[in-house]
């Protein structure tokens, strides 16, 4: 039989890393915006610009959606492994008699 062992506590820690993701690369298009898809000096390096901005704001949507499908996956993980540790000690752990 295969050793095989699972940290709920990682799981939980993933979970938060993701959802961490998305407010990262919020930051990452604040920044963008705030330097100005506008004004940089030469029409095509603008439109280039506001070209990076509207994929970076559809990748973003997608990171977001991907994030919540694995979030929610994680946690019905966890809770599955988490009941199962609690069934398994439950049913291992002496009754005591009346």
């Amino acid at each position: 039989m295969a050793d095989f062992t699972v940290s709920t506590e990682f799981l939980a820690k993933l979970a938060k890393d993701l959802k961490g993701c998305g407010d990262e690369l919020d930051q990452g298009l604040k920044a963008l915006k705030d330097a100005s898809r506008s004004g940089l000096g030469y029409d095509f390096l603008d439109e280039a610009c506001g070209h990076f901005q509207g994929t970076w704001e559809y990748g973003l949507k997608k990171v977001r959606e991907c994030v919540k499908i694995l979030d929610e996956g994680l946690e019905k993980v966890q809770q599955g492994y988490d009941s199962t540790e609690q069934d398994t000690t439950k049913a291992l752990t002496p009754q005591g008699r009346s």
